[in-house]
């Protein structure tokens, strides 16, 4: 498949070449400029994808904005970049399919530029979900204008349906268009659930509302929406707020991420494996279902950095982490600290369990040699006794040195 690419279209050289280099810097995709809708017709002629184009309002061969409807015609996702005023109000039908307008005032005008680029990019992969009311007269014209940049848009008339599909994944955005023609106290409902599931900077809500209405507006971000916006809105001022809260959310949820995870396997960490288990530790006793934990450890780990350099040693516990994830994909894996490593879930099963681990056992013990370029066994020990957390993984602990002073690469119950 032919990889898209960006296209930037402007008779100014500097600022284009300005541009080029600022979306360099933070994409991967093959970026072209075209300095007239001549050059710009000769590329298109050649098949070329477009991901996004950025095109200014006039040039010497387009001074009216031809190369616009060019670009629109060929149904290119199109940010137009002028020092005019652009107001697709007083254009045709074909104008207003543009997907954003950026002025060309200010040299911060070109970041923003390359930051819409960027996200008219990313857009597809984002999920957009709308509660509106079938009596609606906004939610089409949201819609049009998600479609515009590229957002993967659902749309839901009940607040149980957001609910019911938040159980299976979640969006980047939930908007709530114009409570009004909504029940309001479901509404309100709806938000304080969602928000025991989720803070507002993991799933941010707006919420669309009338100047008349502004109270309500105000009384749902107490509840826990993020930010709304007015029923007259403009499209420049529904698209910088919409980016904003999805990006802000983006920001949180990877730094979220980097405190969740072990910088070198990607693993859980310590710190949050124990969170994670400890609520899950106590939903299955509410439930008087039993659990499991497994503590595993890289046999004489020492021996491997000795030997074969530190480097092989992230290796290896890079390595074991995957085998980890792949054979207990069902249930939380963590980093203990060092070459040790948990896992922790709920048990339906012990034989099968064992066996899982020794499957585990056997793949590190006949396959390290061959994928990392170094030989090493692996120690476990399974538990599923315990009246506390804390208890349950000392007594796997205890399982697993027993593994170690019997003589290591095997598996030990308790």
């Amino acid at each position: 498949m032919t990889q898209s690419i960006f296209l930037i279209i402007d008779d100014q050289k500097s600022i284009a070449q300005v541009l080029k280099q600022k979306l360099s810097e933070q994409s991967h995709l093959p970026i072209k400029i075209c300095n007239s809708l001549a050059e710009t017709e000769m590329l298109l002629a050649t098949g070329i994808k477009i991901e996004v184009a950025l095109c200014d309002q006039n040039l010497p061969d387009a001074p009216r904005g031809e190369t616009i409807h060019y670009l629109l015609q060929k149904h290119i996702p199109t940010v137009v970049f002028s020092a005019s005023f652009y107001d697709p109000k007083n254009s045709d039908n074909q104008s207003k399919k543009i997907a954003d307008f950026v002025m060309k005032d200010s040299p911060a005008a070109l970041d923003y530029a390359v930051s819409i680029m960027l996200s008219l990019s990313q857009n597809p992969q984002r999920k957009v979900w709308l509660l509106s009311s079938n009596q609606s007269n906004y939610s089409q014209k949201l819609i049009n204008m998600l479609n515009l940049q590229r957002y993967q848009v659902s749309t839901f008339e009940k607040p149980q349906k957001i609910q019911e599909q938040l159980s299976k994944e979640r969006p980047s955005i939930i908007l709530i268009e114009d409570s009004n023609n909504l029940h309001q106290s479901e509404v309100y409902h709806f938000i304080e659930e969602v928000r025991k599931d989720y803070n507002k900077n993991q799933l941010p809500m707006m919420i669309c509302e009338s100047s008349e209405h502004i109270y309500s507006a105000i009384k749902m971000m107490k509840y826990g929406v993020n930010d709304f916006f007015n029923t007259s809105f403009t499209a420049e001022e529904f698209y910088v707020r919409l980016k904003q809260n999805i990006e802000l959310s983006l920001s949180y949820q990877a730094i979220e991420h980097i405190s969740q995870r072990d910088g070198l396997t990607q693993v859980l960490n310590r710190r949050y494996f124990f969170e994670l288990a400890e609520k899950k530790f106590t939903q299955l006793q509410r439930n008087d279902t039993q659990f499991f934990v497994i503590m595993a450890d890289i046999d004489h780990f020492k021996n491997v950095n000795d030997n074969h350099g530190h480097h092989k040693g992230d290796e290896a516990i890079i390595y074991l982490a995957e085998q980890l994830e792949s054979h207990f994909s069902d249930y939380l894996v963590g980093r203990f600290g060092g070459e040790e490593f948990c896992v922790f879930g709920a048990l339906s099963n012990q034989a099968v369990l064992a066996q899982q681990c020794e499957q585990l056992r056997t793949t590190i013990e006949q396959t390290t040699q061959e994928r990392l370029g170094v030989h090493f066994t692996l120690s476990l020990g399974l538990c599923s006794t315990g009246t506390t957390i804390s208890e349950a993984f000392s007594n796997a602990d205890s399982a697993l040195y027993r593994s170690k002073n019997a003589g290591r690469n095997q598996l030990t119950l308790c």
